[in-house]
């Protein structure tokens, strides 16, 4: 059987949770089906992991959105490789990939939409509608994602397919020995509530809204304990706030951090007070380790955590709202407990990665096996 060979093209190869998408998706393929490498336009600590995995790797080392030089290689690499789907992930590698296929005589293109992006970013909509008729599929990792960009791209339907994200599971289970050195290294105790954040430090997830709610807690004389995992712009304002904010002494910076499944074992509760979400990744693995999670009610992440069922949901930006449901859930170890268990029963349910490999497997055969652009198997009506 002749597998089909498929490039995973993506902006860079930093850890984040798209990468993070990429690199589960590639390593988990049917190797008897599916010959898959990445290429990233930029490098990143995914690279390295990929290649451990023994799974294809090009690092092209784009130094700008224009750099020609490197774009041609990349429309030599996939000539020369005879790549049946480009896969494309991320605004920037879309870009660079479609032209990349064309010129390349790439029988498929897919891309995949990872956010429901908040900013004002018209022209990346009238890209897509521009293009629409050089990409198979559009994959959106939530049903909200895929209307968001449906309705601005003006896009049919029927070019979308909706695969949420998935996680492993049994990774992110609870380990009580890493809960308690790593409370001790923290000097948490056993009886304290400990409130985790953990993303990019920057405006989308927020985090200036969770030190808001902090203060507010601490003026009230009802400081929280809470550690802080990720780096970004605006780690000088994390810091500034634990430094001299009231509530900053019951606070503690983490910086990036690796063992991800001891942070959600040592915490009580997931914070995520993002303005504007994809999926919600973090959502998802913290309930893997059974973690209720205060979220924000955005596309995407209220699809993963169900308000007052595995978590409370407030709104973006309500920095009130929030203390409010950070005070809620310290205050009922039971309700806790509850959320905890539904969280991990939901995700367990709903968003394994063996059932978001599967369907990107029947996504493949379905596009390798169609002309360019066809439309997808419609059901018989009635069906």
């Amino acid at each position: 059987m002749t597998r089909i060979r498929i490039c995973q093209l993506i902006t860079d190869l930093r850890l984040a949770g798209a990468e993070r998408c990429v690199y589960e998706l590639s390593r988990r393929l049917d190797k008897a089906r599916f010959d898959v490498q990445v290429v990233g336009l930029r490098g990143g600590s995914v690279a390295d992991m990929l290649a451990e995995a023994r799974i294809g790797v090009t690092v092209l080392g784009l130094r700008g959105k224009w750099d020609v030089v490197k774009l041609g290689a990349l429309t030599g690499l996939l000539r020369r490789e005879r790549i049946d789907i480009l896969h494309t992930h991320l605004f920037h590698a879309d870009l660079a990939g479609r032209p990349a296929a064309r010129l390349a005589a790439v029988p498929h293109v897919i891309h995949t939409v990872h956010v429901a992006e908040a900013r004002f970013r018209p022209w990346q909509f009238a890209y897509a509608r521009f293009l629409g008729g050089c990409c198979d599929r559009i994959v959106c990792v939530s049903r909200s994602v895929r209307d968001h960009h449906a309705r601005r791209s003006g896009l049919p339907l029927w070019r979308y397919a909706v695969i949420p994200n998935g996680i492993d599971v049994e990774a992110f289970s609870r380990d009580e020995a890493s809960r308690r050195r790593l409370r001790d290294q923290w000097g948490v105790a056993g009886d304290q509530v400990l409130f985790a954040f953990a993303a990019r430090l920057d405006r989308q997830k927020g985090i200036d809204t969770l030190l808001a709610a902090m203060t507010h807690l601490a003026a009230r004389g009802a400081p929280r304990r809470l550690v802080i995992a990720g780096d970004g712009p605006e780690r000088p304002i994390v810091e500034n706030f634990i430094a001299h904010g009231e509530g900053g002494a019951h606070a503690r910076m983490l910086g990036f951090v690796q063992d991800v499944r001891g942070l959600l074992s040592a915490a009580d509760v997931l914070v995520m007070p993002s303005r504007w979400e994809g999926f919600g990744l973090a959502a998802a693995e913290a309930m893997a380790a059974s973690l209720p999670v205060i979220a924000t009610d955005v596309p995407g992440l209220r699809e993963v955590v169900v308000d007052a069922r595995t978590g409370v949901v407030v709104q973006s930006g309500d920095a009130m709202a929030l203390a409010g449901a950070i005070e809620q859930l310290a205050a009922d170890a039971d309700l806790r407990r509850r959320l905890g268990r539904a969280g991990l029963q939901r995700v367990s349910e709903m968003y394994r990665i063996e059932t978001c490999v599967a369907a990107h497997e029947a996504l493949y055969q379905e596009v390798a096996a169609g002309p360019q652009g066809a439309r997808p198997p419609q059901p018989a009506p009635g069906a």
